[in-house]
């Protein structure tokens, strides 16, 4: 979200003794999986979602008076635009999706529960499990067991969900009290990115063998999109909006999502897009969060729901972009990285980003991994016009800048 919201937020420092409590002065109404998932039957048309592609050789700018019409000090502009309406904002932001609405909402899709170690679990279990301050067992370096793993393997779509840590583990704690702070030191910032690497683990660098082994996706090459946290998910979702427009061929392609915080609704929508799309999909999250900010508070920021978690403060992460900001974005251009043969592809999105591209080269180096055959980094921007004569915002997207880099596919 903007520098220029979360600057409207009001914030108290805190002292050595108080309270770490951050109150945004709004409550979330309460949504399910039904809900959302009936809201995009309903507005998820082509007069409501509209994709852009730059011609070959120009450019799409964004106008002046839009929010995002500059970018690390520049005009900003980029070769592919997609715009939601109003639809990503007001289907879920300033909602709250619990834990119990999600896991019950995901059953009735047909998706069952079990540990990391493939025991069944009841509704009950996984509710308590994804919520809890439990922490993923990691067994060997190649080897880590998420606390929940949800399955849905039918006609209707092939989906797996993997969560590594619970909502009020020891490092969504550290998450949330950096988060909060509004004053961040080097010292801060290094502890934010370190927490972000924990709470992502080994899922920053995993394959998918066993995945496509168990969902019958046998030779299904893998694409990867991984990002710093999927709230409203306008970014992944343009991408894919993006590719369709562009004709490039999806057949026998597992779609994995890979972020270290998630909100319920973000991942709610991404099933509901898989399922739309006829895409398996595999979803591998650090750690969920239950609420979105309306625009009172910054639209679709992560939002502590639990009474543990608001005790250290209002915000699950704050602003990861911002927070992972190394401050070198603006110098980098998107592009491509070949690295061998292959048929898998990563891609990663600048801002809080670039961090994420660096995380994921440490993990590679770490675990001595050969890293995905094409590695894409690009370049993703929230934008929207002003308010309208109601004071609304009524249309709402992003901008994309290195969608039309040559495509590699390297021989597996």
């Amino acid at each position: 979200m903007s520098k220029e919201t979360r600057n409207q937020l009001s914030y108290k420092q805190p002292g050595a003794q108080e309270s770490r409590v951050q109150e945004p002065g709004t409550e979330l109404r309460d949504i399910t999986v039904a809900e959302i998932f009936r809201r995009f039957d309903e507005q998820w048309t082509p007069d409501t979602v509209r994709v852009r592609i730059a011609q070959d050789g120009d450019s799409i700018k964004v106008p002046q008076e839009w929010h995002g019409a500059n970018k690390y000090g520049k005009p900003n502009v980029g070769d592919a635009e997609v715009l939601f309406g109003s639809l990503l904002v007001e289907a879920t932001e300033g909602t709250r999706l619990t834990p119990e609405a999600f896991v019950e909402g995901l059953k009735l899709q047909n998706f069952s529960y079990e540990d990391g170690k493939g025991v069944a679990l009841s509704s009950q279990e996984a509710v308590a499990l994804i919520s809890s301050d439990k922490s993923c067992q990691i067994v060997s370096p190649e080897d880590e067991i998420p606390i929940v793993r949800a399955v849905k393997n039918d006609r209707e779509g092939k989906i797996i969900i993997e969560i590594r840590n619970g909502s009020m583990s020891p490092v969504m704690q550290e998450l949330t009290i950096i988060g909060n702070d509004p004053v961040l030191d080097s010292n801060k910032k290094m502890r934010y990115r370190k927490a972000v690497s924990d709470c992502l683990g080994g899922f920053s660098a995993k394959g998918a063998t066993a995945v496509r082994k168990r969902l019958g996706l046998y030779e299904y090459k893998r694409l990867t999109r991984f990002d710093d946290c999927l709230a409203s998910g306008a970014t992944i979702f343009g991408d894919q909006e993006v590719d369709d427009a562009l004709g490039r061929n999806r057949e026998r392609t597992l779609e994995e999502i890979r972020v270290a915080v998630a909100s319920t609704q973000g991942i709610t929508i991404a099933v509901k897009r898989a399922l739309d799309r006829k895409m398996p999909l595999l979803i591998r999250v650090g750690a969920l969060a239950y609420g979105l900010g309306s625009k009172k508070t910054g639209a679709n920021y992560l939002m502590n729901t639990q009474p543990e978690m608001k005790a250290l403060g209002a915000f699950t992460v704050g602003d990861m972009g911002d927070k992972l900001s190394t401050g070198r974005e603006g110098r980098i251009n998107p592009h491509t990285r070949i690295y061998g043969p292959g048929k898998n592809e990563t891609r990663i999105y600048l801002g809080g980003g670039l961090a994420m591209l660096e995380l994921w080269e440490d993990k590679i180096r770490e675990k001595n991994k050969t890293p995905d055959s094409v590695v894409c980094v690009l370049q993703a921007s929230r934008i929207n016009p002003p308010p309208g004569s109601d004071g609304e915002i009524h249309d709402w997207g992003v901008l994309m800048k290195g969608k039309k880099l040559p495509l590699f596919s390297p021989a597996s």
